[in-house]
C-alpha cells in the first residue's frame, strides 16, 4: 500500500479496525486478490478529491476556530480559572490527556465547533488523539465531574 496514502489516512484521524482494503480504478484490469492476503484492487484513472480530509492549510483554518470573539471570551475565563495559561496551553489542572480532552470537549460544545472538532486543540497543543481520549475516558466519574467543573467555571 502507498506510504503517502497511509500517512494521509493517519493524519486525518480515521480509525481503521480489521482489514484495510484500498481500491483504485485501473483501466482494463479486473480485481486482483491473492489467496491468504488482503484484497486490494488497484484502479488508475480520474478520481475525485476527497474534501472530507483536511488539506495543507488545516492548521491555520483550525486555529481560526479558536480565535473568534466568542472563543476569546471563553479563553479568558479558562485562564482566570487556571485551566490554561496565557498562551492557551494546559496547566497542571489539565495534567492528563483525558483531562485535556474533556476541556477541549467543553470548548467544542460551547463554541459549536464542527467536526473534526478536536483538530484545533490537537494543533494548538501539539497532541494527537484527543477525541479517542475523551471517548474512552468520559464514562469515568472523575472525568464526568471534571467536565461539570470546567463548564461551571466557563459560564
Amino acid at each position: 500500500m502507498d506510504k503517502e496514502f497511509l500517512e494521509k489516512i493517519l493524519k486525518c484521524g480515521i480509525t481503521v479496525q480489521g482489514d484495510l482494503v484500498m481500491e483504485k480504478k485501473v483501466e482494463n484490469e479486473i480485481g486482483n486478490v491473492e489467496a491468504g492476503g488482503i484484497g486490494i484492487q488497484i484502479v488508475q484513472g480520474s478520481s475525485d478529491k476527497n474534501t472530507s480530509c483536511p488539506g495543507p492549510n488545516t492548521n491555520a483554518d483550525s486555529l481560526a476556530l479558536l480565535d473568534t470573539p466568542e472563543a476569546q471570551q471563553l479563553w479568558e475565563k479558562a485562564i482566570e480559572a487556571g485551566w490554561v495559561d496565557a498562551e492557551r496551553q494546559p496547566t497542571n489542572r489539565l495534567g492528563t490527556k483525558a483531562a485535556r480532552a474533556v476541556f477541549a470537549n467543553v470548548m467544542i460544545e460551547m463554541l459549536n465547533i464542527p467536526r473534526p472538532a478536536y483538530v484545533p486543540f490537537e494543533v494548538l497543543w501539539n497532541v494527537a488523539g484527543l477525541q479517542n481520549s475523551y471517548s474512552s475516558g468520559i464514562e469515568r466519574d472523575v472525568n464526568d465531574q471534571l467536565k461539570k467543573t470546567i463548564k461551571e467555571s466557563m459560564r
